[in-house]
């Protein structure tokens, strides 16, 4: 009796040891570290529109995107933005590209400021933070569409 106890914590032993080694050994995928520029155009009064490009920077490598979409809520004026900020939740490169969602606020006249926060169906999120130049007020529910070029 005490031969098989000694049998069976020796193969439970053997097998843990066997589950921890291979986890090591197989990748995990790790979110990767991420910057997104943006330079976008937008203008409009009620339903607004915009178009530009970028640079979404990933582990060192650039990969540029372009940027287009439409918005609608409190809205007037025309403006250009550059935008930079945070990449949260991406996995693979291919991921970015998407229609975001998600609430902007902006104003200038002249010169201001610009948030948005939005995330895509495939749960990449962008954390964004500008300035734009020209006439614009807004408060509105974005959708930003971003390809990969």
């Amino acid at each position: 009796m005490n031969k098989k106890i000694k049998l069976v914590k020796l193969l439970a032993a053997g097998s843990m040891l066997g589950a921890v080694t291979l986890a090591g050994a197989l990748p995990a995928q790790a979110q990767m570290a991420c910057e997104i520029r943006l330079q976008i155009t937008k203008g409009g009064f009620v339903i607004g529109g915009s178009g530009g490009g970028g640079t979404l920077t990933c582990n060192g490598r650039n990969y540029p995107v372009s940027v287009g979409g439409l918005s609608a809520g409190l809205i007037i004026g025309l403006s250009k933005v550059n935008l930079v900020g945070q990449v949260r939740n991406l996995h693979n490169i291919p991921d970015i590209a998407g229609v975001y969602s998600g609430v902007g606020a902006s104003m200038a006249f002249g010169a201001g400021a610009d948030n948005l926060v939005a995330a895509n169906a495939n749960g990449v999120q962008l954390v964004l933070r500008g300035t734009q130049v020209g006439f614009d007020a807004s408060l509105d529910l974005s959708g930003l569409t971003i390809r990969l070029k």
